[in-house]
């Protein structure tokens, strides 16, 4: 995926990622989904006291919010799709209600998130909530823009997603909570496989022998020259980048390593990182189940189609980005020879209490309040749609993305000197090593910033 995917991206809380991934590009670089909707929340009584999942009830509902989306937009589009449900806007007046106050909306574009907040804290301007993603962390905490958020939050709680916890901690300490995460799956053509005799990635799930090994034999078997013109339309897999991120992921690796004392690394020059893009490369250059000649979202059209066998999507929002006639299904994706079984990329982003907040106890209260709404509308919709079979698969993925933010300078450089020595078909130590240098001068930069 090229640098032009990296700006725009999607915030957590106004859509359901058990549904739909809703963050910008992830480590792996994985690309921004279309948002989806769910139905609005039922109406729900005004809660009296914090919920189990904060420290203690605020002394009053008197905070300020950084978010991307006005109240103008948000009736918009409610008017064009009455499903539309943004849990920020939603929960305000459920909020105001039990704790009395104000809740005001500081509404900046996406792109001008980090900017704005770091801004507003330096000059001491009142923000108690905003918004955590994968593209302004780790300069939250380097900054000391944001605190940590185990102060006023017990993590422990149900409600909170490991993974959430997990990839908002830095230096040792986790800055933010999110209710929920969204793992990336492979979405196969059941129709395709069946027609063709070919056992099934849930088969070999069931096996116990979902691995790369199995995942390569099935998409060399669908790789086939369907119209007789002597070269291959219909190929085993398709996605953004090769599927790269997916490989890195699953073979128990990420591109970024933030450890307790603060050091941050890239482990490009790992084992696990170099056996992936070497995967990756031979899936697209010597195994050729994957189009080479084409990038981007073509996989979509391909998939619907019927000239894919396998790809990959957030959660279950497969089922409607790739609905067609063929029967569909997914699993986890297949695990690498160092990763573990179910462990793999996917999407998350949270919500972080600035260190400007002058009501830490009531951005707890509303960020709990908000999680709770979202999850119980997310798996609401989602059970109705989708079945509580599949949603259990993807509630037990959730809690095992694996995922780092990627807020550092020149990431999107090595990840492209990787992507073209790919495609290029150099020897992977090569660029593996080109790659890991520009990383480091990157890391190096945005520590000194």
């Amino acid at each position: 995926m090229k640098q032009t995917h990296k700006s725009k991206a999607v915030a957590l809380m106004s859509v359901s990622v058990l549904a739909i991934m809703a963050t910008g590009c992830g480590e792996a670089n994985t690309p921004v989904s279309k948002e989806t909707t769910v139905p609005s929340a039922p109406a729900a009584s005004a809660a009296t006291t914090a919920s189990p999942a904060a420290s203690k009830a605020p002394k009053d509902g008197n905070i300020t919010i950084l978010y991307h989306t006005t109240k103008e937009k948000y009736a918009e589009d409610k008017k064009n799709n009455p499903n539309a449900y943004d849990a920020v806007w939603e929960t305000i007046p459920q909020f105001e209600k039990a704790y009395g106050g104000k809740v005001t909306v500081v509404a900046v574009p996406w792109g001008d998130q980090k900017s704005t907040l770091i801004s507003m804290v330096n000059a001491g301007d009142r923000v108690d909530v905003a918004q955590a993603n994968d593209q302004n962390f780790p300069v939250y905490p380097l900054k000391k823009i944001v605190q940590p958020i185990n102060k006023y939050i017990d993590l422990n709680a149900p409600i909170w997603n490991k993974a959430v916890t997990k990839t908002f901690t830095f230096g040792g300490n986790p800055y933010a909570a999110g209710s929920t995460a969204a793992p990336i799956v492979i979405y196969y053509n059941k129709t395709m496989f069946k027609n063709n005799g070919v056992k099934t990635p849930t088969e070999y799930l069931n096996e116990g022998n979902w691995t790369w090994d199995t995942f390569r034999k099935v998409a060399k078997d669908l790789t086939a020259d369907t119209n007789g013109d002597g070269k291959p339309d219909q190929f085993g897999f398709g996605w953004w980048d090769a599927g790269y991120p997916l490989f890195v992921g699953s073979n128990g690796k990420t591109l970024l390593n933030f450890s307790d004392n603060g050091k941050i690394t890239t482990n490009y020059d790992s084992d696990n990182v170099k056996e992936a893009i070497q995967f990756t490369q031979d899936a697209l250059l010597k195994d050729k189940f994957i189009d080479k000649d084409k990038e981007g979202d073509y996989f979509i059209g391909e998939f619907k189609n019927g000239k894919l066998a396998m790809t990959a999507e957030y959660g279950l929002a497969g089922f409607t980005a790739f609905k067609s006639d063929y029967e569909l299904d997914f699993v986890p994706v297949p695990t690498g020879p160092k990763g573990t079984k179910d462990v793999g990329p996917g999407g998350l982003s949270g919500w972080a209490i600035p260190t400007a907040s002058k009501n830490p106890e009531g951005a707890v209260a509303f960020i709990t309040m908000a999680a709770e709404n979202e999850l119980k509308v997310a798996t609401d919709a989602n059970v109705k749609a989708y079945g509580k079979d599949k949603v259990d698969q993807i509630n037990k993925l959730a809690d095992k993305v694996l995922f780092t933010p990627i807020g550092v300078e020149k990431y999107f450089d090595a990840n492209g000197a990787v992507l073209t020595g790919i495609k290029d078909g150099s020897p992977v130590g090569t660029f593996a090593a080109n790659a890991k240098n520009i990383l480091e001068e990157g890391i190096k930069i945005t520590l000194t910033q």
